[in-house]
């Protein structure tokens, strides 16, 4: 008996030791974090009740989860993925831990290029995903060039203090909008925190095309973007055309993160918190750092979307405030640590 537990044991820890064990552990994390959270809402059901909501098609709760719940915990995953694995991108393009699409300014430019087309150009509401973009990658750009020092180093403060400046341009011009169509203020507030409230299967097929996009290139570019860790000579000395790798990376970020934003709205931190903690687990490696954080970036939103669901029933939290409870504290911890 103990030498089948020793070796049971023995397998566990080789499983662990390559790190792909965290990645299982993840898939399983991810898949109760769906179950649980399409059991929450009006009318709680168990764990069991929900998954066989889905496989009976006389369950009568089945037209609640697959109209209501589902589309909006499919939405989540997604969101969270991609926010999660735009943070790591611009964490390893910039070389800082600090790097996040809502602390660069990211989630906000896009947020307000978004903002513009609904006001301005509501039938052409199919364009916002673009927009989104667009004005994401402009906000990675404008940091980037005001981060980057006369003797062409960047510096972590600089970035942040960048990133904090234009975040506070973009919330401004958001608020003008706010009050320039007064009228429709009520649909900003939930759009300016973050939240999945209404997500339905519209929302869900406009991520799919910026998600598979924007992770099969990540993972196209894992070993470029492990040897973008290293100092811009060794990589440029290994044959890593530095300059396109890191133009491809925040381009990328700035897609994914324009997709969550274009559904969700703000969510901020999501990109901060998931790849430092998942990189204090597995280290700094792509070939497992990426599916990691994507799969956790997936659980943590949809845990938050439950969490501010029941917190003060029937009234629902905005889940981007309640990410911002997590990260806010992260991220001073980060600022504490590394900066002098």
């Amino acid at each position: 008996m103990r030498a089948a537990i020793w070796q049971v044991r023995s397998r566990l820890e080789i499983l662990f030791s390559r790190s792909w064990g965290w990645v299982l552990v993840s898939l399983l994390l991810l898949g109760w974090a769906i179950v649980f959270s399409l059991s929450r809402g009006a009318a709680d059901l168990s764990t069991w009740e929900a998954a066989l909501a889905l496989l009976d098609s006389m369950h009568p709760m089945r037209a609640v989860i697959l109209d209501v719940r589902l589309p909006r915990v499919l939405g989540g995953a997604l969101v969270g993925a991609n926010l999660a694995v735009a943070g790591l991108l611009l964490q390893t393009t910039v070389r800082n831990p600090l790097a996040d699409p809502g602390i660069l300014g990211v989630t906000a430019g896009a947020g307000v290029a978004a903002l513009v087309v609904i006001l301005l150009f509501p039938e052409q509401i199919d364009w916002m995903p673009w927009a989104a973009f667009i004005g994401g990658i402009l906000a990675v750009g404008v940091v980037l060039a005001l981060s980057w020092s006369r003797d062409g180093r960047g510096g972590a403060l600089r970035m942040v203090l960048s990133g904090v400046a234009l975040q506070a341009i973009f919330f401004a011009c958001i608020a003008l909008l706010t009050f320039a169509f007064a009228d429709r203020a009520p649909s900003f507030v939930s759009f300016t925190v973050g939240s999945l409230n209404g997500t339905g299967w519209s929302d869900v097929k406009m991520l799919i095309a910026p998600t598979l996009i924007g992770l099969t290139a990540s993972v196209i570019a894992i070993r470029p973007l492990d040897l973008l860790l290293l100092d811009d000579g060794t990589a440029t000395g290994l044959g890593l055309a530095v300059r396109h790798v890191r133009l491809l990376a925040a381009s990328t970020a700035a897609l994914l993160a324009a997709s969550a934003v274009s559904v969700a709205g703000l969510i901020g931190f999501v990109g901060l918190v998931v790849p430092n903690g998942m990189r204090l687990v597995v280290g700094p490696e792509h070939k497992i750092l990426l599916p990691l954080s994507a799969l956790v970036g997936a659980s943590l939103v949809l845990l938050a979307d439950v969490v501010s669901r029941m917190a003060l029933a029937p009234l629902e939290l905005p889940v981007g405030a309640f990410m911002a409870l997590i990260g806010g504290p992260y991220f001073l911890y980060l600022l504490w640590r590394k900066l002098p």
